[in-house]
């Protein structure tokens, strides 16, 4: 039982969560969302839709536009504003769940592939370079997107709704890890498929693209110095995105892991809502892997051009369509008339 001044922290600490979900989640998930359609129009310009990195990067993006859409936002919504949609539905918790993680783990893969993809162009061994095509791009996306949606069937029969302590005993759709299995499931996709095995990737092969990037102006396999400069900014600009990448990740998967070991200790209400506090602020220190965007144009002026050049086209063709719309109406009138 709590006293007066705890079950009153308690309160507080579990408004703070609430507000800073509320307000701080719709800022978060607003920028995330733009950034990952700018990301999609970007990559499908002419100048990257050559190259095996950008295709990685441009269904990477497409993916995060559709986690956003179930992960972050159904938080926002329950946490923020105490309102779930699965309330109700425990098949609909159980294929959230499932399309939730296999889209983020599909990008985080993706992203893995184009940061090998770029060590392996930066590499002097000129044998590995045939890796780095397109046709090869488009068969590891096909066989990855096979992979995880066969891989991750698992979640399906783990995943419910169920009273969470940290969550004022409201119904939540998780994985409650009641057994031995689905606590194996939750160690084995959470903290280590969708965790540490890609920030980790990542940061490895940005790594060792770091200490590579110098001798990108000496490939013969760049035909000019155009393409030469889009190549090595766009390898400097994901490097970048790696760092950041990783520093994002990592927090959000040791305090899970955290979450997992002690799920069996005696906690307060007090430091439950503590921890819920934690997690949802690693939670959204987790969605700035969706902000690669704002990474792109801050590092690559190629990649700040082509944008400018993508809302240029844009602005273009909506005022041609309202000219278009304008010019049609008086002719509609006289018809009518």
């Amino acid at each position: 039982m709590l006293n007066e001044t705890e079950y009153t922290a308690m309160l507080q600490y579990n408004f703070i969560s609430q507000q800073i979900t509320k307000y701080v989640g719709i800022f978060l998930y607003v920028l995330c969302l733009f950034g990952t359609g700018m990301n999609i129009l970007t990559f499908t310009r002419r100048t990257y839709d050559s190259g095996p990195c950008s295709l990685y990067l441009s269904v990477a993006s497409v993916f995060d536009f559709a986690h956003l859409n179930l992960g972050p936002l159904s938080n926002i919504l329950q946490c923020g504003f105490h309102y779930d949609w699965t309330i109700t539905s425990i098949p609909y918790c159980k294929i959230k769940s499932y399309f939730t993680f296999v889209f983020a783990v599909m990008s985080a893969t993706l992203t893995t592939m184009a940061s090998i993809d770029r060590y392996i162009l930066s590499s002097t061994d000129s044998t590995r370079w045939k890796y780095c095509t397109r046709p090869v791009a488009v068969r590891c996306i096909k066989w990855t997107v096979l992979f995880w949606f066969i891989i991750s069937i698992p979640i399906v029969f783990c995943y419910t709704r169920f009273d969470h302590a940290s969550h004022n005993e409201q119904l939540i759709c998780s994985n409650p890890s009641n057994d031995l299995i689905c606590l194996w499931i939750q160690i084995l996709y959470i903290c280590i498929f969708n965790g540490f095995l890609h920030p980790i990737a990542m940061m490895f092969f940005g790594f060792l693209t770091c200490i590579n990037i110098h001798h990108l102006h000496q490939r013969s396999l760049l035909k000019s110095a155009r393409i030469q400069q889009i190549n090595y900014q766009l390898t400097s600009m994901f490097v970048l995105q790696l760092i950041k990448s990783g520093f994002s990740s990592l927090p959000f998967s040791i305090f899970n892991c955290y979450l997992l070991i002690t799920r069996n200790m005696q906690k307060s209400s007090l430091y439950q809502a503590k921890e819920s506090l934690v997690n949802q602020l690693f939670y959204l220190l987790f969605w700035s892997n969706y902000t690669s965007f704002f990474v792109y144009i801050y590092s690559s002026d190629v990649f700040r051009t082509q944008w400018v050049k993508t809302m240029k086209r844009i602005v273009y063709y909506l005022c041609r369509k309202e000219q278009r719309r304008h010019s049609f109406r008086p002719e509609t009138n006289r018809l009518t008339i």
